[in-house]
């Protein structure tokens, strides 16, 4: 084989090598969870009043004492581990993070929602299943149906039929979902707030020129500013970091921080886990990110 041919084989095998290697797109990591409507109807949604606003408390630690709850779990979980999606176990992260203010690191929340209904002897389930960017929390997939009428079945069995034939539609979208994100970035929420000082001037410009030049395509939206707070939406950050792990709100803003920091003379900035003034849920999302001005 002359040097010509045997560059042109080494190009191809590259090539073939490239693809099987580079080819396939990373898939987004998930996590089933009970729906608020099941835990409703569990009697394991609880709800707390805050100044005449509503928030909600799950209580997921007795949901997972429910054993049809937990099987049919562990069963969407496996159906999406079968497609090659990498799974995080619910039950699992709530010991790890048990008192600690952390949130779970996935991409997509799949939330389950199921109801016996009686046909005569025969039982009937129906199951909606909504994937939810744990991000933005915007739906990205979403699919329901039922089982066919059967009488002594369990619970995950009926669930298992009814789903069977959606779930690769749903995975699908999902997928499709995650690698759009490779190009227009991933959501993200920005507030600055100011505690016991009038926010500094020269904050807009700072930031308005540092999300100019790192977010993806330069998308971003600064929706309010005040002498008390700055509030950015859509801000498009990278999917990954630069060593490819999947990069949230609190890294990506980490150098806006530092660079605050250098050019806000006499005050002290830090970036929280939570706004003080409008987070209720403790921490927000994997999309929120909190920095805090004053002196």
């Amino acid at each position: 084989m002359n040097l010509k041919r045997t560059s042109i084989f080494l190009i191809a095998l590259l090539s073939i090598f490239s693809i099987e290697v580079f080819g396939q797109a990373k898939k987004p990591r998930l996590v089933v969870i009970p729906s608020d409507a099941l835990l409703m109807q569990m009697g394991l949604l609880g709800a707390t009043d805050d100044m005449g606003e509503v928030n909600y408390v799950q209580n997921y630690k007795n949901a997972f004492l429910d054993t049809d709850l937990k099987a049919c779990i562990s069963k969407i979980s496996e159906l999406f581990q079968d497609r090659g999606f990498p799974l995080t176990m619910l039950e699992a992260e709530l010991r790890r993070v048990q008192g600690k203010n952390l949130t779970i690191p996935v991409d997509v929340r799949l939330e389950l929602n199921y109801k016996i209904n009686k046909q005569g002897p025969r039982d009937i389930l129906y199951f909606e299943l909504s994937g939810l960017d744990a991000y933005s929390s915007k739906q990205v997939a979403a699919s329901s149906g039922q089982s066919n009428p059967a009488i002594g079945e369990t619970t995950v069995l009926l669930l298992q039929e009814a789903v069977i034939d959606k779930i690769d539609k749903f995975a699908n979208d999902i997928q499709s979902y995650f690698e759009s994100l490779a190009n227009a970035g991933r959501e993200s929420r920005l507030t600055i707030e100011a505690d016991g000082v009038e926010l500094p001037s020269e904050v807009e410009d700072i930031v308005d020129l540092w999300l100019q030049r790192n977010c993806v395509n330069g998308s971003f939206s600064i929706d309010e500013v005040d002498e008390t707070a700055l509030r950015v939406s859509q801000a498009m950050m990278p999917l990954f970091n630069a060593n490819g792990r999947g990069m949230d709100a609190r890294t990506f803003y980490r150098p806006l921080v530092q660079e605050l920091k250098g050019k806000l003379a006499g005050f002290n900035v830090s970036q929280k886990s939570s706004s003080k003034t409008s987070q209720s849920d403790g921490g927000g999302t994997l999309g929120d990110s909190f920095i805090l001005i004053s002196r």
